[in-house]
């Protein structure tokens, strides 16, 4: 969670000190904080826990868009920040994609199964764990999707995730590539 928290952090200043407007990622945090706050007074609501996961989902969403504008943008200079950027997209959309599976569970129980425990109800850590063995494309295949949405989700983040890999690769070899440390120019020649 520290790792979680300082991504998210490192995230949001990258953007702010990019000039991105932030009233979108604000806005979204906004209302993920009044999910969370409902969730937290009446736990055993669905509706609340639902619309908390969907919130986080749509600011991590804004955050990934703004980190991938920042990490593909064709007049940046190589360094930290740029491999730093591209890291916590990574680490995004794992927990993007395991807030939505969350979603999906709260909606439509039964989505996902756990092997080892079939009888267990599925909660949000387990499918944070999921997300990120999908993201990585293991496949343990100790937490199943069962109904095709839960399926097709998985499919799909998994294949995000590795164009993802593909491109940011490529795009940090082509910055780090073209621009020589004695470089002056501005980076506007990058193919990408």
């Amino acid at each position: 969670m520290v790792l979680y928290a300082g991504m998210i952090v490192f995230g949001l200043r990258t953007v702010r000190t990019e000039g991105h407007h932030m009233s979108p990622v604000v806005g979204v945090a906004l209302v993920f904080a009044c999910f969370a706050g409902w969730s937290v007074v009446d736990r055993a609501n669905t509706v609340a826990e639902l619309g908390r996961h969907l919130s986080v989902a749509l600011f991590q969403l804004a955050l990934i868009a703004s980190l991938v504008l920042f990490v593909f943008r064709r007049h940046h200079r190589p360094g930290p920040e740029l491999i730093l950027a591209a890291i916590s997209v990574y680490l995004l959309l794992g927990a993007f994609f395991a807030a939505c599976f969350t979603a999906m569970e709260l909606s439509v129980p039964g989505s996902f199964t756990d092997l080892a425990a079939p009888e267990a109800a599925i909660d949000w850590s387990l499918l944070m764990y999921f997300g990120f063995v999908t993201l990585a494309t293991v496949g343990y295949g100790d937490v199943v999707p069962l109904t095709p949405w839960a399926q097709s989700l998985a499919a799909l983040q998994a294949v995000t995730a590795t164009l993802f890999l593909t491109t940011v690769i490529a795009r940090l070899v082509g910055v780090y590539t073209v621009s020589s440390p004695g470089d002056e120019g501005n980076g506007d020649d990058l193919s990408l």
